[in-house]
């Protein structure tokens, strides 16, 4: 990997952590821990939280490299590894969602609104919709340069 990609690769991490750890910031009110759990407590599942979802974004992109990526020199995302990095994240954060709920680890409050048939909440799964595209478009615009 190309010095250039990696510059590329630390913005896309970054950009990640930023979105969601201001996104679980924001939905962390419609869990339940909200209600009764201290600062420090809430402190820790947030960065928790963002730390796993950086993880899912890193192998989401990843395996849509591996799966639809080319090996061109440019820095245009095809937009068929765009959309399937979100369609990982979103099928594993679906999947995560319903099996912490079904085990316990974690409820939502009265507030969370849900996904029909699933039951698993919206706000989880639009961070998937919103997070990444945004990421995506910082990892692959280069930096401006000076003229």
């Amino acid at each position: 990997m190309t010095g250039l990609h990696t510059s590329l690769l630390r913005r896309y991490i970054a950009m990640t952590a930023i979105g969601n750890v201001v996104w679980e910031i924001l939905q962390l009110p419609l869990y339940r821990i909200w209600y009764h759990a201290h600062a420090f407590h809430l402190a820790l599942i947030i960065i928790a939280g963002t730390c796993g979802d950086i993880g899912i974004a890193i192998v989401s992109l990843i395996c849509a490299f591996c799966l639809l990526g080319s090996d061109r020199a440019d820095h245009a995302l095809p937009p068929s590894v765009t959309w399937t990095t979100i369609a990982f994240g979103l099928a594993y954060t679906i999947a995560s969602e319903a099996v912490h709920l079904r085990l316990g680890t974690w409820h939502y409050a009265r507030s969370m609104p849900r996904l029909p048939i699933l039951g698993v909440g919206i706000a989880p799964t639009l961070q998937w919709l919103v997070i990444p595209p945004i990421a995506l478009r910082a990892f692959f615009v280069p930096p401006r340069t000076a003229s």
